[in-house]
């Protein structure tokens, strides 16, 4: 997204979109694990190089799947070329 206007309204939009879904985590490690992630993913669409956020302990495979995997495909709704 090179029109800076866009892309900030795309990252406004992402974000708005993602505190929702991560406020909806009541499981504290989810949630914290979400937040994370959606942060990674938005500095990930500014062109920052970043690591994935740790595997918290207590948080199994299935519900970090569901997280990634909800919260990707919000980002390639707002940065589809990430």
């Amino acid at each position: 997204m090179n029109n800076l206007p866009e892309f900030s309204a795309a990252l406004l939009g992402f974000n708005a979109e993602a505190v929702v879904y991560c406020q909806g985590i009541s499981e504290t490690v989810a949630h914290d694990y979400a937040m994370d992630y959606a942060r990674m993913l938005q500095n990930r669409a500014k062109g920052i190089d970043v690591l994935q956020p740790r595997f918290p302990v207590g948080l199994f495979e299935p519900n970090r799947k569901l997280i990634r995997s909800t919260l990707e495909r919000m980002s390639q709704k707002y940065f589809p070329q990430k």
